[in-house]
């Protein structure tokens, strides 16, 4: 059971894991030239936050702590989103008959 006294600083160090997520989802992109004013790229500052939030999570189940969790948060929203996205065409490509 969560201590009640300290779910305040685990919701924050979540939020924290998520905003980072999405700044090394959007450092991802503004490397590449797109224009951020675009529905995708709030699609994939998004996906970061979420990738991040849940990459939080599992290192916080394996007992990572520290600047580890937060280390695992980035690296999820820089290359997470972008190794997922990258397999998603490739298979879609294929069953819709692509190069």
């Amino acid at each position: 059971m969560i201590d009640p006294e300290r779910i305040g600083a685990i919701i924050g160090e979540a939020l924290l894991a998520g905003a980072l997520g999405a700044l090394g989802a959007v450092a991802r992109l503004t490397s590449t030239g797109r224009p951020m004013l675009s529905g995708a790229f709030l699609l994939h500052t998004l996906a970061g936050g979420s990738l991040g939030t849940g990459a939080w999570l599992i290192a916080r189940a394996l007992a990572l702590d520290g600047w580890w969790l937060f280390a695992v948060a980035w690296l999820a929203g820089t290359l997470g989103y972008a190794a997922l996205h990258d397999l998603l065409l490739r298979v879609l490509n294929r069953r819709l008959g692509g190069p």
